[in-house]
C-alpha cells in the first residue's frame, strides 16, 4: 500500500486505558502501511500526556467525544481535512456520526475493531485489518504482534524524570501493578501476600517498586511499612514516566488492570494473576515483546508469593537485563 507524500489518514481510538494500549497494536500495523501519510490520531484527553509522544502521529486531536457545536465542529475538521483513510478502531455513534458527515467524499473507511468474541482482542483485530489488505486476515492465539511502546526511550533520553533514579532506585527493579480498591476484595491478592513477595525480591537482589493509581495507595504504603527496602509509587507517577520505568524493570508482576497492559508493552516479562470463573484468561492478556505467563487460582489468595516468584524466573525475569539502552 502506498501513499502521496501529503496524504492525511485519521486513526479514532479511544475507550479505557486496556483498549488503548491493545489498539496501539494496530496502529503500528497502520503505520507500516502508511509510511509517508500525515496519521492523526482522534482521541480523548485521558491517555494525551502519553500518546503525543507516539512518533507514528503527525497530530493528536482529543475531541473524539465532544458534543452540540463542538462535536460538529469535530466532523468539519475532519472533512475540511480530505483524509484518504478513516481506520475506526473502536465503532459506536461517535464513529458513526463521523463516517456520516464523509458520506459524499472518497475517504475510505476501515473498520479495525476486534471481534467482540471468538480469540484476543489483539488477534481479531489484525485479523479485520488483514482483511483491509494489511497482512493476513487470520491470527492463531497469540499470532499477531502486541504493542510495543519501545519509542518512549527516545523521550527518556531527554528527560530524568522518566529514569529509575528519579524515584531513588539505583539497581536492579521490579514493578508490582496491585489492583485498587475499587476491585472486589475476593479478585485481589491479599496485602500481606505482597509484602512476602517484597521481601522475598529483596532478598533476591531485586528492588520491588509498587505501582499504580491512587486506589492502590493502601497497599502501597503497607508494603512499603512492613517491607523496609520496597519502593512505594503509587499515585506519584504519571503513565508516561510508569511506562519509562517499564522499559528498565526486570520483569512486572500485577493483577488484571489496565496499567499491566501497558507496563507488558513497555517489553518486560510479566507474570499476570486472575481468578477463575471470568473465561479463559489467555483470551484477554496483556501482550508484550516478552513473555507473560499467567496464573489462575479459584480465590487470588491460594496463589503463593513462593509460586509467584518461580514464575518469574520462568518468565526470564530474573536472568536478562532491561530491554532499553
Amino acid at each position: 500500500m502506498t501513499d502521496a507524500a501529503r496524504d492525511t489518514i485519521y486513526i479514532l481510538l479511544w475507550g479505557d486505558l486496556v483498549d488503548t494500549v491493545r489498539g496501539l497494536a494496530s496502529v503500528d500495523r497502520i503505520k507500516a502501511a502508511h509510511r509517508r501519510a500525515r496519521i492523526i490520531l482522534l482521541t480523548s484527553p485521558d491517555y494525551e500526556a502519553l500518546l503525543k509522544h507516539c512518533p507514528h502521529f503527525t497530530g493528536v486531536e482529543t475531541d473524539a467525544l465532544a458534543e452540540g457545536p463542538a462535536g460538529r465542529l469535530m466532523v468539519k475538521r475532519i472533512k475540511i481535512s480530505k483524509p484518504v483513510a478513516v481506520y475506526d478502531l473502536v465503532g459506536g455513534p461517535i464513529a458513526r456520526k463521523i463516517k456520516g458527515g464523509l458520506r459524499f467524499m472518497k475517504t475510505r473507511w476501515i473498520d479495525g475493531r476486534p471481534a467482540e468474541a471468538g480469540g484476543h482482542p489483539i488477534d481479531t483485530a489484525a485479523a479485520t485489518l488483514g482483511r483491509a489488505g494489511l497482512g493476513p486476515d487470520r491470527y492463531e492465539l497469540g499470532a499477531a504482534p502486541g504493542p510495543d511502546i519501545a519509542w518512549i526511550d527516545y523521550l527518556a533520553r531527554s528527560s530524568r524524570m522518566l529514569e529509575p533514579e528519579y524515584f531513588g532506585i539505583n539497581d536492579a527493579f521490579a514493578l508490582l501493578a496491585p489492583a485498587g480498591d475499587e476491585v472486589k476484595p475476593p479478585l485481589r491478592w491479599p496485602k500481606e501476600r505482597w509484602a512476602t513477595l517484597a521481601s522475598q525480591l529483596l532478598d533476591a537482589g531485586i528492588i520491588p517498586a509498587v505501582v499504580g493509581g491512587p486506589s492502590a495507595r493502601e497497599v502501597g504504603r503497607f508494603i512499603a511499612e512492613v517491607t523496609p527496602g520496597a519502593r512505594d509509587l503509587t499515585g506519584k507517577a504519571k503513565l508516561v514516566q510508569l511506562a519509562g520505568l517499564g522499559r528498565k524493570a526486570r520483569f512486572v508482576f500485577g493483577e488484571d488492570t489496565g496499567l499491566l497492559h501497558l507496563l507488558v508493552a513497555a517489553g518486560p516479562p510479566a507474570l499476570a494473576l486472575y481468578p477463575d470463573g471470568e473465561g479463559d484468561p489467555a483470551y484477554r492478556a496483556p501482550r508484550g515483546a516478552s513473555p507473560v505467563v499467567i496464573m489462575h487460582a479459584p480465590t487470588l489468595a491460594q496463589v503463593t508469593p513462593e509460586e509467584a516468584m518461580q514464575a518469574m524466573r520462568y518468565a526470564g525475569g530474573f536472568d536478562r537485563a532491561p530491554r532499553a539502552a
